[in-house]
């Protein structure tokens, strides 16, 4: 377009036509794709700040856990933080299975969940029972027996996460027995769990679970008001918009576009007097006849395309 001054009847007529083609809400349509709720953007905020302090935590228990320990477990070992990730409930639950599983909870809602798989389960039960190393096979899940027998080494785990806490927190974690600490732990949309991985004569792992709010505070929610529809409209109109009149096109060939010289000619495809489209952003808002206004060139709006409008 030329620099020339819209007239204000034809910034009006392009104004309408922004209206017109802005998509409406029905209760019929159905959105093309689902959309996000602030609130779960607001947990996966606090999950990512919940995990390195679930990873500064469990250095702390690993230290403590491993210098109990060692009278329980045959051999040398080490306990060694893997790494701290974020889940949902419903993985928390599967990893759970076939391991002994024990919970502890404390003020402010402070819960933790705290698991143990792999040899290390047996290896502690053997030991109870006087044997050196474990008979059972030791990639097979643990009996039922050998769970109840490695809880005198799951307390003193227990115990390392419970000092650890305090030495961090200032407050007191216990053991409990109350199943619902589990529940709301696999019914939580995100859960963090910090892997403490068994090392040398000891194979196994030790996980903790918690909601990310456990450890970072869950922000204030800000309040929310109705948006003013007039309003907005009234500051959207004032904003600058691009306008792009196709005057025409033409392909040619890379060899003939370098062959370019002055005074080549090139027919379009259009007429002078035929209608040329007029985009905003790319996208088709309305269509014009060339003209001459005031000795310049210009576009007379001849008609308003509708809805939204793609370029083709």
């Amino acid at each position: 377009m030329s620099e020339a001054q819209l007239d204000p009847e034809e910034m009006e007529a392009i104004q309408a036509a922004m209206r017109e083609s802005a998509p409406r809400r029905t209760s019929a349509a159905s959105p093309d794709v689902e959309p996000t709720r602030l609130a779960l953007i607001a947990d996966d905020r606090v999950a990512e700040i919940a995990r390195p302090a679930l990873i500064t935590l469990a250095t702390r228990a690993a230290k403590l856990a491993a210098k109990s320990l060692r009278p329980q477990l045959a051999g040398t070992f080490q306990l060694d933080v893997v790494g701290a990730e974020i889940l949902d409930g419903t993985m928390a639950k599967e990893e759970l299975r076939g391991g002994w599983v024990a919970g502890l909870a404390g003020t402010d809602n402070a819960e933790l969940v705290i698991s143990a798989h792999g040899g290390v389960i047996d290896l502690a039960a053997a030991k109870r029972c006087g044997a050196a190393t474990p008979t059972s096979d030791p990639d097979r899940p643990p009996s039922a027996l050998a769970l109840r027998l490695f809880a005198p080494t799951g307390l003193l785990v227990q115990e390392a996460w419970i000092q650890a806490w305090s030495d961090t927190h200032g407050t007191k974690l216990a053991p409990t027995t109350d199943v619902s600490i589990v529940s709301r732990l696999i019914e939580a949309r995100s859960v963090v769990r910090v892997a403490l991985a068994f090392g040398g004569s000891v194979t196994g792992r030790c996980s903790v679970y918690c909601r990310p709010d456990v450890l970072a505070p869950r922000p204030a929610a800000l309040a929310a008001f109705k948006a003013n529809a007039e309003r907005i409209a009234n500051a959207l109109a004032q904003v600058p918009v691009e306008l792009v009149v196709e005057l025409g096109t033409l392909r040619m060939k890379v060899r003939e576009l370098r062959a370019l010289e002055a005074g080549a000619q090139f027919t379009l495809r259009g007429f002078v007097d035929s209608r040329v489209p007029v985009y905003c952003e790319g996208v088709l808002k309305a269509w014009a006849r060339p003209v001459v206004c005031r000795g310049v060139l210009a576009v007379q709006i001849e008609s308003i395309v509708h809805g939204q409008g793609t370029r083709s």
